[in-house]
């Protein structure tokens, strides 16, 4: 089966690409011109179902991001390299390179170019172009240097650049982006989508677990398993597990249903869920995730034993395995467990100072006195930790202790 990869780019880039795509049978290509970069964003409303979008140039990609940030696919862009810009000088070698204007993303990329061939006794004039760029004072940089004598050619990587010099008689070329690379890019592109779909269609299970039944459960349960176009199994008289696809729960996830959910109960519930490559693996994270969850809450525990609370979309994980070989004999040397391990780790990474008090420590991991005080005398006898210093913010009592880790905390 093809992949089906949109295409935003401009008429010349389009109409090139064109030429050899047959070079790529696996690949379906559906096309959406635009004129200037800033409408790609409006295009990609108009884009069809595909696997992947793919963009002619940075400047698109990144006028696109919102909507972008929206798609149910990956999208990927064609990156101005120094393949691009050696190709184009080569190209216009006839004409003095001192008397060259260029507008591109990465000037930078030009002076390593002819470091590398070790030509620098001349350069052309350079303009860096970004998403703020202004048509008309790019065009006035190329007009301007051939006006008063010091350009005769001006290369420009943008296309609606292109179309007003021609039509004001300034002598111009594009910048060129190699065929190889064009299909290298559009390769990647399509790696990204297989990706996807691979990631997509793992086995996901969701644990819901009830505090009690009412006359709305039946109805509430429905209407969660078809939203994600799931099936359900009672597990016991309070648990239901469903089973679907991680793509279904990250589409859940992503569009806000899960936090609807809850209010689909008039009892407080607890929902967890487990991604693997098997149903069995997938149904033992979705167990684990569950046990960590409180009333209201949601919890979600991938393949790699990582839990977070999707809802709040945490960057920070909490590792429930170890698997780095230090870790692996500190746990085995203080008894710690993986998630107790992980959560010493990411609090070290968030706590404003590297000293701390067993209280800074107990507030994080909302645990007890008690246990939190145990963890770090196991880390203290085995060297994990050690105390450098007191406090005493009270009149009356014990001093506080102060402490510092001693293994690395920011992997």
């Amino acid at each position: 089966m093809q992949t089906r990869i949109a295409v935003l780019g401009s008429e010349n880039f389009i109409n090139r690409l064109k030429l050899f795509e047959q070079e790529i049978p696996s690949i379906r290509l559906d096309y959406y011109q635009y004129h200037t970069p800033k409408e790609a964003k409006e295009l990609l409303k108009n884009i069809k179902p595909c696997d992947a979008v793919f963009f002619s140039g940075s400047l698109p990609y990144l006028y696109a991001k919102q909507e972008r940030e929206m798609l149910p696919v990956p999208s990927y862009y064609l990156k101005q390299d120094g393949t691009s810009v050696a190709t184009t000088l080569l190209a216009t070698y006839s004409t003095p390179i001192q008397q060259i204007s260029m507008d591109l993303i990465e000037p930078a990329l030009v002076e390593s170019v002819l470091q590398d061939i070790n030509q620098t006794d001349s350069v052309p004039f350079l303009k860096q172009i970004d998403p703020a760029f202004s048509l008309e004072e790019v065009v006035s940089f190329h007009i301007n240097l051939q006006r008063t004598g010091k350009t005769k050619l001006a290369i420009t990587s943008v296309h609606a650049v292109h179309e007003v010099l021609v039509q004001r008689c300034v002598p111009v070329v594009r910048m060129i982006d190699p065929k190889n690379s064009i299909l290298k890019s559009i390769e990647e592109t399509k790696t990204l989508a297989l990706l996807a779909k691979s990631e997509a269609a793992k086995i996901a299970v969701c644990s819901i677990s009830l505090t009690e039944q009412d006359m709305n459960t039946a109805s509430a349960l429905q209407r969660i398993t078809d939203s994600i176009d799931a099936s359900i199994v009672k597990a016991d008289d309070l648990l239901y597990l469903l089973f679907t696809t991680q793509g279904k729960v990250q589409q859940a996830l992503e569009h806000n249903k899960v936090n609807n959910w809850l209010e689909l109960f008039s009892t407080p519930i607890r929902i967890a869920f487990g991604y693997g490559t098997t149903a069995i693996e997938a149904s033992a994270n979705a167990k684990d995730a569950l046990a960590h969850a409180t009333e209201n809450t949601v919890f979600l525990m991938n393949e790699k034993k990582q839990l977070t609370n999707p809802l709040f979309q945490e960057e920070n994980k909490i590792n429930l395995r170890t698997s780095d070989p230090r870790l692996v004999v500190l746990a085995k040397e203080t008894t710690l467990s993986p998630a107790n391990l992980s959560k010493i780790m990411l609090f070290s990474r968030l706590h404003h100072s590297v000293a701390f008090t067993a209280h800074d420590l107990e507030i994080f991991l909302k645990v007890s006195r008690r246990t939190t005080e145990r963890i770090l005398k196991k880390l203290l006898n085995h060297g994990y930790a050690s105390i450098v210093g007191e406090e005493m913010t009270y009149q009356q009592g014990r001093p506080r202790a102060i402490y510092e880790f001693n293994f690395p905390t920011y992997q």
